[in-house]
């Protein structure tokens, strides 16, 4: 296709209207508004052609919208990671339609390789997503309703009970009986709020798990030390069966695992992780490599892991999140190999004598 002959859009979607910027092909610039309700979806949709190339902002309703477009209009459709797009974010006068101007422009001074493009998830993987993030806010309701019981207990100086005493309902019963007056009232209420919290976990989490024993690529995963259930069916939800990464270094920089870089000169230096992407399987996966460096078949991570932390001594707060960016990219592997892991030892640095030996020395 010519690249003269088509329009560039930029759209702009709020969560009740959107901005829509065309670049016309004579080079001026239309501006549309409307409604982000099915009606007005279908009406924005009506004002596109199928030579269009068009961008949006990533989120929810945008991966709605995509697959919308290219059912009833056909056109291309590119979603970008926002977190990548400083100069919209950073601009010193922000308004929907700049916003849509700026993204129309994007996509029409920019090839594909230059995009910060967000692939677009299948269908199932929306629905797992969706899943997983109900589980986060059950898991998150909980733990707030444990932590307002807690603070029932130290209004009326009962310092010795410690939120591990309210973790299980038997537990949480027993604890109450120490509460009198309005607390006890208040404790009680909680109990029953907690009870339905975690009711729906569980509901939540059998389906979690029914799934992680049938999928394939779930199955695999947990091959691995540390990785259970939830981890693989997180891992899975929003990394897919890995098909769309060339390398696990660019699951690493989906996920957020990658240190920030900072040029200057000949100087380089490396900041904090970015925490691009999606911060609860980030964390799941940091979880599941402190299990990994726990277990006996913890494998070549886990004696990097000692090494790092006890011959170098390094932060094992730090330390955990790099053996979770290789755990994500080990995860990755398998993923695309269509394999079960296989522990290996760790070719580190030096062999095993040496290092014993070097550590005396500095003893």
């Amino acid at each position: 296709m010519e690249e003269e002959q088509r329009r560039y859009v930029g759209i702009d979607l709020g969560k009740r209207e959107y901005t829509m910027a065309i670049i016309r092909k004579d080079g001026k610039m239309n501006i549309h508004q409307g409604k982000t309700s099915i009606q007005g979806r279908g009406a924005l949709y009506n004002k596109l052609e199928m030579t269009d190339k068009v961008a949006l902002e990533a989120g929810n309703l945008a991966f709605i919208m995509a697959k919308e477009l290219m059912e009833r209009v056909g056109c291309e459709v590119r979603i970008l990671n926002a977190a990548k797009l400083p100069f919209i974010w950073d601009a010193p006068t922000k308004t929907d339609k700049e916003d849509a101007m700026k993204l129309a422009h994007l996509v029409e001074e920019r090839r594909d390789e230059k995009l910060p493009i967000v692939p677009l998830p299948s269908k199932q993987e929306l629905e797992r997503r969706k899943l997983l993030a109900q589980y986060r806010r059950e898991m998150n309701g909980r733990t707030k309703m444990i932590n307002l019981l807690h603070v029932l207990f130290v209004h009326q100086g009962h310092t010795t009970v410690v939120r591990s005493n309210l973790a299980t309902d038997v537990k949480r019963i027993q604890a109450i009986e120490l509460l009198g007056g309005q607390e006890r009232e208040e404790a009680e209420w909680l109990l029953r709020h907690l009870a339905l919290y975690e009711q729906r976990l569980q509901e939540l989490k059998v389906k979690i798990h029914q799934e992680a024993k049938t999928d394939e690529d779930m199955k695999r995963l947990q091959s691995i030390a540390g990785v259970g259930p939830i981890v693989a069916f997180g891992y899975v939800a929003h990394v897919g069966d890995g098909s769309r990464f060339s390398k696990g270094a660019q699951v690493s920089n989906y996920l957020g695992f990658v240190p920030r870089l900072d040029y200057s000169g000949t100087i380089r230096r490396q900041g904090h992780i970015t925490k691009h992407g999606n911060g609860y399987v980030r964390g799941l996966i940091v979880q599941a490599a402190w299990s990994m460096v726990r277990s006996r078949q913890g494998g070549s991570l886990k004696e990097r892991f000692m090494y790092v932390t006890g011959f170098q001594g390094k932060s094992k707060k730090k330390t955990i999140v790099s053996i979770g960016r290789r755990l994500a990219e080990m995860m990755y592997s398998v993923l695309k190999n269509k394999t079960e892991y296989e522990p290996r030892p760790w070719n580190g640095p030096m062999d095993r004598t040496a290092l014993l030996a070097e550590k005396a020395l500095c003893a």
